[in-house]
């Protein structure tokens, strides 16, 4: 499964602070899946941004389709914690799931298509997630 997690300031944008685009920092293969990375000549569609206050316990997290394309979820609050699991499958057996928990400002987890997720908020939090599908 391509799935990345990591903390946006921490991660190397060689100076610029482009965390998703055509930087060749973006495509090095030894840091992780390139989730994150857009050839400058390529063109991506279906933008979707979606910034969304979460309370603790809110139910919408189960259920999700398949992955489409690409999506990066970032901890934009101060607080919170919210947790993302990933499967191949759509009912997340045992032993084929991958949870990354975002509860520092500016974590981030992104996952690439084929990939099944659902999300948890332990405490209230804000997130803002990017889906896009490269062209």
């Amino acid at each position: 499964m391509d799935i990345e997690f990591n903390d946006a300031g921490n991660v190397e944008t060689n100076g610029t602070g482009w965390l998703v685009g055509f930087g060749p920092w973006l495509q090095d293969a030894a840091t992780g899946p390139a989730l994150r990375y857009m050839p400058q000549d390529a063109c991506a569609r279906s933008l979707c941004v979606k910034w969304m206050r979460h309370v603790k316990g809110d139910p919408l997290g189960s259920g999700k389709p398949v992955s489409e394309g690409r999506t990066i979820s970032f901890l934009v609050s101060e607080t919170g914690r919210f947790r993302l699991q990933f499967s191949p499958e759509p009912g997340f057996p045992e032993g084929q799931v991958v949870e990354h928990v975002l509860e520092k400002q500016g974590q981030f987890s992104a996952w690439g298509e084929g990939v099944y997720h659902r999300w948890f908020v332990d405490e209230d939090c804000t997130i803002l997630t990017l889906r896009w599908i490269p062209g």
